[in-house]
């Protein structure tokens, strides 16, 4: 990886952490040990999250997102002969828990921060798909930033849920309902 890709990397790592504060707080809410505001229901489970995100988007180029029964799911692909590179990280308050890759190859990485509040991937895609799964716990909201080949990745090319709901902006957050 080039200087010019890890300081885009680093910059779009820095937009999303800049742009991942808390809004309003709803009932429930409590103070976690690190100082950050969670709201959790009984047994630190999370509750419902919007039905827009329900479901798997058919597989288009970009990137797909959706949650159901088993938890969230990211998947990546592209429809051209070349390799293209996906990184992104996902950050919450809350925590990511049983992450699992999905189809990675020798060079790909998925990491959890320490603090379990991020996740961070850089996959090199060949027009497969490449993606994991994980869970949340405690988490109010999760704020995604998606980018390719260096570049943030255009709205249209991010689906959500089963009907492809395209964000507003990219990087973009996820709340979850009350």
């Amino acid at each position: 990886m080039n200087l010019t890709k890890i300081a885009v990397s680093g910059a779009l790592t820095l937009a999303l952490v800049a742009s991942s504060g808390v809004g309003a707080v709803t009932a429930g809410a409590s103070t976690n040990p690190s100082g950050a505001t969670t709201t959790c229901l009984p047994a630190d489970h999370d509750g419902n999250w919007p039905g827009a995100a329900s479901g798997r988007p058919d597989r288009d180029p970009g990137v797909r997102i959706w949650h159901d029964a088993t938890g969230w799911h990211v998947r990546v692909t592209h429809h051209t002969l070349h390799d293209r590179v996906f990184s992104g990280v996902i950050r919450t308050t809350g925590e990511f828990i049983d992450v699992h890759a999905v189809r990675l190859e020798k060079n790909d990485y998925l990491v959890v921060g320490a603090d379990r509040h991020s996740l961070a991937f850089r996959f090199n895609n060949y027009g497969g798909t490449d993606g994991f799964d994980f869970y949340t716990k405690c988490a109010p909201y999760l704020g995604f930033l998606f980018a390719s080949d260096g570049h943030v990745v255009p709205t249209a090319c991010i689906s959500i849920g089963a009907d492809a709901h395209h964000p507003f902006t990219d990087p973009f957050r996820i709340t979850r309902m009350a």
